[in-house]
């Protein structure tokens, strides 16, 4: 087997033009096999920087990526030395993995299988094929996770690229599944095409399978925290997960947390490298860099500075709270335990006025006598929970204002807090028909 770094990379690069010069995928196979016995991520990454920079267009990029992942699987080294904790129960990596195997079998085994049976005769299946279809798109969580906790992270640590291509590959996958639900739905699809479809979805899910565990993980690895791994396990709670149910409780073991410490500077070099190949392929690409990285930052664990107030979800500025509230669609009040209203906030064109004068005051008295009894009798029931919301809406001057009361519980201890009271002219938003997506926003 050849050792020659350069010898490696001009074989790779051989390998990849092939298959893009219309090459056979057998021939491009048997040359890979002949002269590799493993391959690195880096590696790869190298052979793509250099056929873009020989004139490859650059949007071919998706393309390549399930080109070299046909020729390379199982052949991508695992290459990352931390540690082993992405193998206990409850890490995102287990998590991620886990879910990709249930994915594997719903493909193979149910919906291809249900389809050959369908497209074969039995006009049965058709019902079964719809629902393994539709479940298919539990995935939207998987990847939802993988962009929302994992890609962000990343970006922490200056690798920005490579989450921007993978993003674009799972919106297709997600259009190609939203697409053959339609058509298998629809009064007059045929087999054909549907085999085609599905037959596109399968691969594209399967690939993107490969992507993930082949190439993001091992890029990944040698650069998160340990610390990482628990947030973004923590925080995993909030999306949710796709085809599995809730994983176990994961933290980083003692011995793991030892070890980290003992291999930091590893992982920092590991972080500089990501960082540099990123740059490097975004450059290539023509793909917006961020100029302020904002490696291993956390609000969580920042000191705080004057006028700063503390969120469970992250941290604003006095003015900032302020400058929000002043901008939002709704107008809110909120009524204390004991039924007085104690702030509002100001937007530019609210429904009902408000002054600072109403601070205090029993909220029964904001309401005209003949109304009071029903704000008493709605605030009697959040406090002893009989119900949790209200809504009205009412024609006011030609417009239509939705107004909502919700009871407000203290999280750990369940005891009445208040109420929110949220009004809103709704009247420009009834007629809104149709889409305007933010792609719009380019045409």
């Amino acid at each position: 087997m050849e050792n020659n770094m350069a010898h490696r990379q001009k074989k790779i690069v051989e390998i990849l033009t092939l298959l893009h010069e219309g090459g056979a995928f057998e021939e491009a196979k048997r040359l890979f096999d002949e002269s590799f016995d493993g391959i690195d991520v880096s590696e790869i990454t190298a052979a793509e920087r250099e056929l873009i920079a020989g004139g490859l267009d650059p949007s071919e990029i998706q393309h390549l990526c399930n080109v070299h992942a046909a020729v390379f699987k199982g052949s991508i080294r695992d290459i990352h030395r931390s540690n082993y904790e992405h193998e206990q129960p409850g890490h995102p990596i287990h998590t991620l993995k886990l879910e990709n195997k249930v994915i594997r079998s719903l493909i193979q085994d149910e919906i291809k299988g249900t389809f050959e049976r369908f497209s074969g005769g039995d006009f049965s299946q058709k019902e079964r094929l719809q629902n393994a279809l539709l479940d298919l798109m539990q995935i939207d969580k998987h990847y939802a996770r993988k962009e929302t906790l994992i890609f962000s992270y990343m970006e922490r640590y200056g690798i920005t690229a490579p989450p921007k291509v993978m993003w674009g590959v799972d919106d297709d996958i997600r259009a190609a599944i939203k697409d053959v639900n339609a058509y298998l739905n629809s009064k007059l699809f045929a087999i054909n095409p549907l085999h085609d479809k599905i037959e596109h979805v399968m691969t594209e899910v399967e690939e993107m399978i490969f992507k993930e565990e082949e190439i993001l993980i091992p890029m990944i690895l040698d650069v998160f925290s340990l610390t990482d791994w628990q947030r973004i396990a923590e925080d995993s709670l909030d999306i949710g997960f796709a085809f599995i149910p809730q994983p176990l409780t994961w933290k980083p073991s003692k011995r793991a947390l030892k070890q980290e410490k003992e291999q930091q500077a590893d992982r920092s070099e590991a972080a500089k490298k990501a960082a540099a190949m990123t740059e490097t392929i975004a450059a290539e690409l023509d793909l917006p860099m961020s100029t302020d990285q904002t490696e291993q930052y956390d609000w969580r664990d920042s000191p705080l500075s004057e006028g700063e107030i503390v969120l469970p979800t992250g941290v604003l500025r006095l003015k900032e709270l302020t400058a929000i509230f002043g901008v939002l669609p709704v107008d809110l009040t909120f009524v204390d335990k004991d039924d007085r209203v104690r702030f509002y906030s100001e937007g530019k064109n609210r429904v009902f006025p408000r002054t600072n004068s109403v601070i205090g005051r029993e909220v029964i008295n904001c309401h005209p006598h003949k109304s009071m009894h029903m704000v008493q009798k709605i605030l009697d029931d959040f406090r002893i929970g009989e119900r949790t919301e209200a809504d009205f809406w009412i024609n006011m001057h030609g417009k239509m204002i939705y107004i909502r009361y919700f009871a407000i519980y203290d999280t750990e201890t369940n005891d009445y807090l208040g109420c929110l009271e949220v009004t809103q002219d709704i009247t420009e938003i009834q007629k809104i028909q149709g889409e305007n997506r933010l792609l719009s926003e380019e045409s």
